[in-house]
């Protein structure tokens, strides 16, 4: 998608429930980016120390950000985006109590303004599906260019092995050019651009609005028919 077309989705963005099936799986957008931002948190105990330098890359709305500060987050966010669009609604929805809004800056297509090494963690959610193809590349290398040696990019992404996930990401209007990718293109893709030991896990095999079976989500996060999952990257020191 162009810059432009998210544009024109940001002031109604909701995560994708404007698709019926989605809103069988949870009763809000926060539910589904909880699973996320419950994983890290449990993978990054450090989040909540607040010394941590994190870019969310591609954060639309900010709201896998907020969703961190709500559970608990203290780090020191930065948020980019290519839509202005989106990024001007991180201000609209971010909490008076979860303190100042994160740093925002625009993306000139793959690249950001940061500095080389700017960043601990690095994330990318649900963002690499809109990127054409051929241009996914030049993401990798951004992505590890502003990571500091020994720190962690995290790629969250819809998981085309699922028949679920391909038909609401079909039938969803913000999606309408998505190309999804497996798991293992982001690795290979990561790979292809730096030097990393990589993990993976599946999450989202049950609702997100049932958190009481999430235990059941951690037992099955080898297996690769999750809805989403999440390449772990550390980047060689």
């Amino acid at each position: 998608m162009s810059p432009a077309e998210f544009d024109r989705h940001a002031g109604t963005y909701d995560g994708g429930l404007d698709n019926p099936i989605k809103r069988m799986m949870g009763d809000s957008a926060d539910q589904f980016i909880a699973v996320k931002a419950r994983w890290l948190l449990r993978r990054e105990p450090g989040l909540k120390e607040g010394a941590l330098a994190v870019l969310d890359y591609g954060c639309g709305a900010g709201d896998l950000m907020r969703v961190l500060a709500e559970l608990g987050a203290r780090a020191n966010f930065t948020g980019c985006d290519v839509s202005s669009g989106m990024l001007a609604e991180v201000g609209k929805r971010w909490p008076s109590g979860l303190g100042p809004v994160p740093t925002l800056a625009a993306q000139e297509g793959a690249k950001t303004p940061f500095a080389d090494r700017q960043f601990d963690i690095v994330t990318i959610s649900a963002v690499l599906h809109h990127v054409p193809i051929e241009e996914r590349q030049a993401v990798y290398r951004e992505l590890g260019r502003v990571l500091n040696p020994g720190g962690r990019i995290y790629v969250f992404e819809h998981n085309p092995r699922n028949p679920l996930v391909r038909y609401v990401i079909a039938r969803t209007p913000i999606d309408e050019n998505a190309i999804l990718l497996d798991a293992r293109e982001v690795r290979y893709g990561l790979l292809d651009t730096a030097r990393y030991d990589l993990e993976t896990d599946y999450l989202m095999f049950m609702p997100p609005g049932l958190a009481f079976l999430a235990p059941i989500d951690r037992t099955l996060a080898w297996l690769p028919l999750g809805a989403q999952y999440v390449v772990a990257a550390r980047k060689a020191a």
